[in-house]
C-alpha cells in the first residue's frame, strides 16, 4: 500500500521490483484483486497462444477412445479484447475495469480459461490468433513489467499478516478459492517463471540496517546467503514444500530423492557459494551489474515509501531480512521484508555468516559515530537522506 502511494509523488515504480500485493483487510483491495486476475487470465491465454505456436491440435494425436475436450476460439478474442482495453487506458484517465466487464463476460471467460489451464484443454483455432496474440503482447510488456513473470497459470501466493517464517502461506489459482480468504490475508502475485538452480526455485535474504529515520540512514550488508526448495520446481503442484524457500519450513522436511547431486544438503549457500555457481554458467558479472543493484534499488524506495509510518527511538538501530527472487534474466524482486530476522546460527552458512555480521553492525552503531573512517566489515552505507 506505502509503495502504490509513493508512486503518486515520485518517478519510481514499485512494479519494476515489487510483485504486485493486495491487502484483502483495505477497502476495495479484493476487487483490485479481482479485477488483476481476470487481466491475468487474458494474458496468460496469448501466451498459450504464442506457446502452442497455433498447432495444438495439429500436434496432439487424438486416439478412439479419449478425445482432448476443447474451448472455443472466442476465448481468445475475448483475451485480445481486454489486452487491447487494458493497454488503452493505461496511458488514459478512463475507467477500465468497469468498461471492461461491460464487454466481457468475466466469470465465463475464467471457466474456459481453467478448462485450458487446469485440465489441459485446447482452444480451436488458435493458429489464426499467433501474429495478434505476439504484437499484443509486445505492446503489454512496454507498459507492464511484470508480463514476463507471471507466466500462464495465475498463481497467487496467500500470507496471513503479521506472520513470518513461512507460517501458514499456501499457493493457489483458483478466484473464488482464493476470495474465501477473509481480512486478515495479504495476496501476492507469484513468480510463476524464477530463476532455477538446478532444477530447483531459490529465494535469497539479504541484511540490511537503518540507523537512523530522520535523515534515512540504510546501510547494506555485503553478504547473503540463498535458501533452496527441497523438491524440483513444477507448477504442476503448488505444495508449499516446492514453492517456499523458507528454512524453518524446508529443515523439517527430506530432500527429493531425484534433486540434482549439486545442491547442498542444508538447503543454503553462502553468496560466495552462489556467485560461484554464476561462474559455472557462464554468467560471473549479473551479481554486480544486475542483482545487486536491484536490491539496493528496492531497499531504498521501499524504506523511502514506509519511513512516514515507522515508529522510532533516536539513538537506536533496526536490523532487517529482505527476502528477494530472481527472474530467469536475473533481476531481483523483493518479496517481503522482515524486521529483527532470524539469525539463529542452524546451519553451516549461518555459523559462517552471522558472526562477523553482528560483529559489523557494532562497527557502524558505535564504532562509526566516533571515527566515520573506521572499519566498517562488510556494511557499506547506501542511503542517507539530506
Amino acid at each position: 500500500m506505502a509503495l502504490r502511494q509513493w508512486r503518486s509523488f515520485c518517478d519510481v515504480n514499485p512494479g519494476t521490483f515489487f510483485p504486485r500485493c493486495y491487502m484483502f483487510s483495505e477497502q476495495n483491495e479484493k476487487q483490485a484483486f479481482i479485477d488483476d486476475f481476470n487481466m491475468t487470465a487474458a494474458c496468460g491465454i496469448l501466451k498459450w497462444v504464442l506457446r502452442s505456436n497455433g498447432k495444438s491440435l495439429q500436434d496432439d494425436v487424438i486416439s478412439s477412445q479419449k478425445e482432448k475436450k476443447t474451448v472455443p476460439e472466442d476465448i481468445i478474442v475475448k483475451a485480445l479484447v481486454a489486452c487491447q482495453l487494458y493497454l488503452y487506458y493505461s496511458t488514459h484517465e478512463d475507467e477500465y475495469d468497469l468498461i471492461c466487464s461491460r464487454i466481457i463476460n468475466w466469470e465465463q471467460f475464467i471457466d474456459d480459461y481453467y478448462q485450458v489451464m487446469h485440465h489441459g484443454a485446447h482452444i480451436r483455432n488458435s493458429d489464426k490468433y499467433v501474429d495478434y496474440c505476439h504484437q499484443l503482447l509486445c505492446k503489454l510488456r512496454r507498459v507492464n513489467p511484470q508480463l514476463d513473470i507471471d507466466g500462464e497459470k495465475n498463481i497467487w501466493i496467500l500470507k496471513p499478516r503479521n506472520s513470518s517464517r513461512g507460517r501458514g502461506i499456501h499457493c493457489r489459482n483458483d478466484l473464488k478459492e482464493i476470495c474465501s480468504f477473509g481480512n486478515e490475508w495479504v495476496v501476492q502475485k507469484y513468480i510463476e517463471r524464477p530463476l532455477l538452480v538446478y532444477g530447483t526455485k531459490i529465494d535469497l535474504r539479504q541484511h540490511f540496517l537503518i540507523t537512523d529515520w530522520c535523515p534515512l540512514t540504510i546501510w547494506f550488508y555485503k553478504h547473503s546467503f540463498i535458501r533452496f526448495s527441497s523438491q524440483p520446481f513444477t507448477l504442476k503442484s503448488l505444495d508449499t514444500a516446492i514453492h517456499v524457500c523458507n528454512n524453518s519450513i524446508q529443515r523439517n522436511l527430506k530432500n527429493a530423492p531425484n534433486r540434482h547431486p549439486n545442491l547442498p544438503e542444508e538447503n543454503m549457500w553462502h553468496s560466495d557459494e552462489f556467485k560461484e555457481y554464476l561462474c559455472t554458467i557462464g554468467k560471473e558479472q549479473v551479481w554486480d551489474s544486475i542483482i545487486i543493484p536491484g536490491m539496493k534499488k528496492a531497499l531504498i524506495q521501499t524504506m523511502k515509501a514506509t519511513q512516514e509510518n515507522a515508529m522510532y527511538k533516536k539513538n537506536s538501530f533496526d536490523l532487517f531480512g529482505a527476502d528477494f527472487m530472481f527472474g530467469e534474466n536475473f533481476q531481483p524482486w523483493l518479496l517481503e521484508i522482515n524486521l529483527k530476522p532470524d539469525i539463529i546460527k542452524d546451519t553451516s552458512v549461518m555459523e559462517k555468516l552471522v558472526p562477523p555480521m553482528v560483529e559489523d553492525i557494532v562497527r557502524v552503531v558505535i564504532d562509526y559515530k566516533d571515527d566515520p573512517n573506521c572499519d566498517l566489515g562488510g556494511f557499506e552505507l547506501i542511503y542517507k537522506q539530506f
